[in-house]
């Protein structure tokens, strides 16, 4: 079974992961992508490290007017040029853990609002973080 987590942001705010690894060595968060990859050209597995295990998401980054009709209502006329980054893994509770903490990384001081899908609610990046942090605490 797949699951997917939306982040909708501005397109000139999606960051390479050279950007997001500096950011999660920063916060001490556990995830680190094994290469550097442009998120606005990427498409398909990207590789990562969960506290030094082989790990990793799928990612897709997608103009939000291709998937707006998916969301519920919301205001998205903050974000400039807006896009979805999409986070999608199978049953494995590890690529969980990096689509959280990815999603949490992407929206660090950044306007971002994270959608969801198995739920259907939005999510602030808090409680991205939160729900990170209490998946990596049940491992």
């Amino acid at each position: 079974m797949s699951m997917t987590l939306y982040v909708i942001m501005s397109l000139n705010d999606v960051p390479d992961t050279n950007e997001l690894n500096e950011l999660s060595n920063k916060l001490t968060v556990p995830v680190i992508f094994s290469e550097n990859v442009d998120l606005k050209e990427h498409s398909g597995f990207l590789p990562a490290k969960l506290n030094d295990s082989d790990s990793g998401v799928e990612t897709y980054l997608a103009p939000l007017s291709e998937l707006e009709e998916y969301f519920p209502t919301y205001d998205f006329s903050p974000y400039e040029e807006p896009v979805v980054v999409t986070f999608r893994w199978g049953g494995n509770m590890e690529e969980m853990i990096v689509a959280l903490y990815s999603a949490y990384l992407l929206g660090y001081e950044k306007q971002v609002i994270t959608f969801e899908s198995q739920s259907g609610i939005y999510l602030t990046n808090e409680q991205v973080k939160e729900g990170a942090e209490a998946m990596v605490n049940g491992i």
